[in-house]
């Protein structure tokens, strides 16, 4: 098996990736940034020329590796071929890693005719199954949930994007209608989301890749997980008030104001819809250039509370993993995201009231619905709404 991968940040080749004596060794192509613009893997590696070594794969490049269901598959198609630890798992998915870290060209396959009109109105209900025969080996996405990365052509320009189509296990009925209203908490409190949908038979939640410009090219984007030198094993480790300091660290001074306010927002409205899934992994900081580091869209968040009646937070917050109120929260954000008293309240009324126009959506939806495990799923996420809102 090979033991080796060349590196490449838009389109350069800046370096090697060795696996040697069971260590991790990555080497950069230059031993200088102003002779190779931007040949940085990560905001946590800048270039030298002192090789970089470490007993795991370097979080920067394990941050894409599928879990749960996508490894599941990938590990069915592969594991009688090569080993299925993360490097021989990296070096499966190298040629289909795409953003602004990769390793070859991308292998983008046909198109079949896929739009998202197609995911959006779905003809049968097999449809994610086909997707993920398609698109299995070509989707390098963390998280344990049923999703993969399709390539949508727009029918009226004829160019191709990158969704992020999900959809759920035995174990959380409806996640799809789930996610979809608490999205839609947070894009009504004004926080930054990527574009999303909801296919209409509720089965698939789309997502658009938030870290691809207009005009193509990929942006950097680095999760807390690497940001805080940390194996995806350790995602639940650490503490809110960590992950504000990682934004003060490294977001640039112009975004650093705007994207604490925007992390102050996240975590209000995570404690309002009850996710216990907001992890290390589900924060991240989104660049195009070391002047232009800000904190990435919101994503991935859901009402955990629906299926785990009793959950409690991903990381401590106030020295404690228990779901604090106002008061706290506002302690929070006063405390770690550098707020006034003032902005602290604002920002709280502002998620409280997003949350209240989007319960109004949930009950006026729930006065039509027929679908028994969509009742079940909206009524406890209504129940879980109104505790808050009548506080």
């Amino acid at each position: 098996m090979e033991n080796n991968l060349t590196v490449v940040v838009d389109e350069q080749n800046v370096g090697e990736l060795v696996r040697e004596n069971g260590e991790y060794i990555f080497t950069y192509a230059v031993s200088d940034n102003s002779m190779c613009k931007n040949a940085y893997i990560s905001l946590t590696m800048p270039v030298r020329g002192k090789s970089y070594v470490h007993g795991k794969l370097f979080p920067v490049f394990e941050m894409h590796l599928p879990e749960g269901y996508l490894l599941s598959i990938i590990k069915k198609h592969f594991s009688k071929i090569t080993r299925m630890d993360d490097f021989g798992l990296l070096l499966v998915m190298s040629g289909n890693i795409k953003g602004r870290l990769s390793y070859t060209k991308p292998m983008t396959g046909g198109l079949q005719n896929l739009t998202l009109e197609h995911l959006l109105h779905p003809q049968r209900k097999t449809l994610f199954i086909e997707l993920v025969k398609k698109f299995a080996l070509t989707s390098a996405l963390s998280g344990v949930q049923p999703k993969i990365i399709a390539r949508v052509q727009d029918k009226a320009t004829l160019s191709v994007e990158d969704y992020i189509v999900k959809s759920w296990g035995d174990d959380y009925p409806q996640l799809a209608i789930n996610e979809f209203y608490c999205m839609s908490v947070l894009k009504k409190a004004n926080v930054d989301v990527p574009e999303f949908y909801l296919s209409d038979d509720n089965q698939l939640f789309i997502m658009k890749r938030f870290d691809v410009t207009r005009s193509g090219q990929y942006l950097g984007f680095e999760d807390m997980c690497v940001l805080q030198a940390k194996q995806r094993d350790d995602k639940y480790e650490g503490s809110y008030e960590q992950v504000a300091n990682t934004i003060k660290i490294f977001v640039s001074p112009k975004y650093k104001k705007k994207s604490l306010q925007q992390y102050f927002k996240m975590i209000i409205i995570n404690y309002l819809v009850r996710n216990g899934d907001a992890h290390l992994k589900n924060f991240g900081l989104i660049y195009g250039n070391l002047d232009e580091i800000k904190l990435a869209p919101a994503y991935d968040v859901v009402s955990t509370a629906v299926y785990i009646k009793n959950d409690i937070p991903a990381l401590h917050l106030l020295g404690s993993k228990k779901w604090w109120g106002k008061k706290h929260l506002i302690r929070f954000g006063i405390e770690c995201c550098d707020l006034s008293a003032k902005e602290a309240h604002a920002l709280y009324d502002t998620c409280l009231n997003a949350l209240k126009e989007v319960a109004s959506e949930i009950t006026r939806r729930l006065m039509v619905e027929e679908e028994r495990d969509v009742i079940n799923v909206l009524s406890a996420l209504l129940d879980i709404a109104s505790e808050e809102i009548l506080v």
